[in-house]
């Protein structure tokens, strides 16, 4: 098996383990006494906690497909898109300031470890905003450490924020969409919300594993 073999069944692992992870979390589990405790609040003050745990959990490395499964549950398609992209953003502007003027030499030593890493500097220094919106879409790189390790390439802040909204908003607006199905899904269990819950899994997984093909044939990794 080739290394770009490697990457892509690793990548089509991962995205199967977190669906299915998604779909059988243990109703004690943290991220259901969040969306329990988001919906028993008013909707402005939910909004707010959920952005400012959204935001911290992303800085901290928490797995970040759990949060507009989250929003998707707790708020339903509309509110849940508008709060998971907001708090996504943040979040990447964020850890992205604090790896380029605060954090840089750990995250450079970090950085100096992954080969995709140096792949994905080398990409950046051609085509910035699309490979920024590319890395976005595709996990060839934990999501949690995309943000700080973009910190330390040559890519402007304007070019990457604008770039990695536009990278996000596809893989978010499914992970909102399975969430606020899912929860529809659990409540009544007809079969038209398990169908579509079905198939908005199937597409994360597609979307996730084409686009980690074409991440990984422009990076050449």
């Amino acid at each position: 098996m080739t290394a770009r073999q490697k990457v892509l069944l690793a990548a089509l692992v991962a995205a199967t383990l977190a669906l299915a992870a998604a779909l059988l979390l243990p109703l004690k589990d943290w991220s259901f006494e969040f969306e329990e405790s988001l919906e028993n609040m008013g909707l402005a003050r939910a909004l707010v906690i959920y952005c400012a745990v959204t935001v911290a959990g992303t800085l901290l490395l928490v797995p970040a497909w759990i949060f507009p499964l989250v929003a998707g549950a707790a708020f339903g398609v509309g509110w849940g898109l508008a709060a998971a992209l907001a708090s996504t953003l943040a979040a990447a502007v964020l850890a992205f300031l604090a790896a380029r003027y605060v954090l840089r030499k750990p995250v450079e030593r970090a950085a100096k470890r992954s080969r995709r890493f140096k792949a994905v500097d080398r990409a950046v220094a051609r085509e910035a905003w699309k490979i920024v919106a590319l890395v976005r879409m595709s996990p060839v790189l934990p999501s949690g450490l995309k943000s700080y390790f973009f910190g330390i390439t040559r890519v402007r802040i304007a070019d990457y924020a604008s770039a990695s909204l536009a990278g996000m908003l596809p893989g978010v607006a499914l992970k909102v969409y399975v969430g606020s199905i899912g929860r529809m899904a659990l409540a009544d269990g007809g079969p038209l919300n398990w169908t579509l819950f079905a198939a908005g899994l199937a597409a994360m997984v597609a979307l996730g594993f084409l686009i980690t093909r074409i991440a990984v044939k422009t990076l050449d990794l």
